[in-house]
């Protein structure tokens, strides 16, 4: 049996350009790997099988990691007959690409497996056709991803500030999210290339980055407001990662916070920015 570490997300910043003809949306984000994992145990069997530990994300078929082993299988004509058992511990709709990192995670395994009939640029066509978020996982550092999540520019900044999240225990819906989204939200692409050139000065960056998204999740879910008004309280400027529902701020978490969490029933994790 091999252990398989598939590592959570978070995203700097994330602008929503416009909507496609295929009815996703093009977005412009800075997305960065955290330590923060899921367990996958992966090890031969006589046919595909994939159970999690949570018991409210969908299995087998449903499962995107399934749907990923199928992908493999279609565009190599191998036969990747698993068992796969899923231990969460990135929270589900949180924002944190939980799911899509386990695609990722298990793409690469079979690249592994069998030899490495894939390249890179392979691995990251099928990943784009499991999932939009599933490409950047392939990538290293600060990457830059535009279009649906398939088109990816590695920064050449790889950063390692320490982290934490806070979890409302609230799941946001994606697709809810995105259908708030109207004209008027929208952001030229071209207005966004300044951001580049801040990258340099971190600190810089990060007051001019925001999330499109972030802003949609927080009007429908009370529940990030009120961390991200705690935060706010208690002195810490606080991020919303993808489309919620999970908030992220930079340092460590004081005590006040470590209360106020405990009282609320959130969930904090503490990690750092990873290759």
């Amino acid at each position: 049996m091999e252990i398989i570490l598939s590592p959570a997300k978070i995203n700097i910043g994330l602008w929503v350009t416009g909507k496609r003809l295929d009815n996703y949306h093009n977005i412009y984000s800075y997305i960065h790997k955290i330590s923060l994992y899921d367990k996958i145990y992966i090890k031969p069997s006589y046919f595909l099988k994939v159970k999690t530990s949570n018991p409210n994300i969908p299995e087998e078929e449903e499962n995107i990691v399934y749907k990923a082993v199928k992908a493999f299988e279609n565009y190599t004509g191998l036969e990747a007959n698993f068992d796969i058992f899923i231990e969460k511990n990135i929270p589900a709709g949180s924002g944190l690409g939980g799911g899509s990192s386990n695609a990722a995670a298990v793409l690469n395994f079979l690249n592994k497996y069998f030899n490495y009939p894939l390249t890179e640029e392979e691995l990251i066509k099928i990943a784009s056709y499991v999932g939009s978020d599933v490409p950047f996982f392939f990538k290293k550092g600060l990457v830059k991803v535009r279009g649906k999540g398939d088109i990816l520019e590695e920064t050449g900044v790889s950063l390692s500030q320490e982290i934490f999240i806070i979890y409302p225990s609230v799941e946001s819906k994606t697709a809810d999210v995105y259908s708030k989204v109207i004209p008027q939200i929208l952001t030229k692409e071209e207005e966004l290339y300044k951001i580049d050139s801040l990258l340099g000065d971190f600190e810089k960056f990060l007051e001019n980055i925001e999330n499109t998204l972030g802003k949609l999740a927080a009007e429908s879910y009370p529940q990030i407001k009120e961390v991200l008004n705690t935060l706010e309280y208690l002195g810490v400027k606080g991020y919303i990662t993808g489309s919620g529902s999970a908030v992220f701020a930079f340092g460590k978490p004081s005590e006040d916070l470590l209360r106020v969490s405990r009282a609320k029933g959130w969930k904090l994790f503490e990690a750092k920015l990873i290759e």
